[in-house]
């Protein structure tokens, strides 16, 4: 994959030095350095800038240091622009549904109030089965990209910084990350060794779960991911999430915002408009996964879809 030590590749720490060591034997043969001059060979490091803002609700837990678990790397939101990096407030989250396939309510809800009413209204300015998350009034990007920019990657902060946002970035975080994750699976499985023979579930008590709510996030492989859940004796009344590719892959919101991928997009130049590929490496660079927005509606024999 890399040609290199693993060791070797996590300490890569700026643009420089990745062209550098790119260029040598026998790194330029490995699956990362094909990738690299191939995707710069057609211009995906130009292509894709999207929102500008990144979101990671972090990633590893780590219960053994601090009074509440900590996540590595550490979650928080990242701006293209600055270059700052602010904690994670899951209070600031919040769904619109202006251009959904959704009974309408004003401005964004946090999923603890949310709505998910399926209201098809065809020949309106209404397009998609997707909801329009938002973090405050910011539209933000998710996946490994910004995991590695809100746990603090040098690397990438750097190519971020040398080229913005891009297409070709997207792909090569995704195998970055990789590195990482391998490193943590190690420093793992060295914590659990030491654990042997000690509990690995505390119970709760047995009506912890006849009223309350709560909620939680991992970061999947596209990116963060949240659960939120109320319960109203013993039985859930509402359950409400938020995907990755719900954040990247939103409509425009209450506000009129375009969502991550459709300012992605916009204003980009197509080679053959008929064979749109431009598109398919800007929006497949995420990974998406869009089986949550496919609905089949209506009762009659004729049914309905839509993405």
């Amino acid at each position: 994959m890399i040609g290199d030590s693993l060791d070797n590749w996590l300490a890569l720490d700026d643009a420089d030095a990745f062209f550098s060591w790119l260029d040598a034997a026998p790194h330029a043969a490995s699956a990362i350095g094909l990738l690299t001059r191939f995707a710069r060979r057609i211009g995906l490091q130009k292509t894709g800038i999207g929102a500008r803002h990144f979101l990671s609700a972090g990633a590893w837990h780590d219960p053994q240091h601090g009074p509440a678990p900590a996540s590595l790397p550490g979650a928080g939101i990242y701006h293209a622009d600055t270059g700052q990096l602010d904690p994670f407030d899951p209070a600031l989250i919040n769904e619109h549904v202006r251009h959904a396939w959704y009974r309408p309510y004003p401005g964004g809800l946090h999923p603890f109030a949310g709505e998910t009413v399926p209201d098809y209204q065809p020949d309106t300015d209404r397009y998609t089965w997707a909801k329009a998350p938002r973090y405050g009034e910011l539209v933000v990007e998710a996946g490994p990209l910004a995991e590695l920019l809100t746990g603090g990657d040098t690397l990438i902060r750097s190519l971020l910084a040398s080229e913005g946002p891009n297409t070709w970035l997207r792909q090569f975080a995704r195998l970055r990350r990789t590195g990482h994750t391998l490193h943590h699976m190690k420093q793992h499985l060295a914590d659990l060794a030491g654990q042997l023979g000690t509990p690995h579930y505390l119970p709760p008590p047995a009506d912890a779960f006849d009223n309350g709510e709560g909620y939680g996030f991992v970061q999947a492989a596209r990116g963060s991911l949240g659960h939120w859940i109320q319960v109203e004796d013993g039985r859930i009344s509402r359950y409400q999430i938020v995907t990755p590719t719900a954040w990247n892959a939103s409509p425009k919101d209450s506000a009129g915002r375009h969502g991550h991928w459709e300012q992605s997009v916009i204003g980009l130049e197509l080679a053959d408009p008929s064979d749109p590929i431009e598109i398919g490496h800007i929006v497949r660079a995420h990974d998406p996964c869009l089986v949550c927005t496919v609905h089949f509606v209506g009762r009659s024999e004729k049914h309905r879809y839509g993405v």
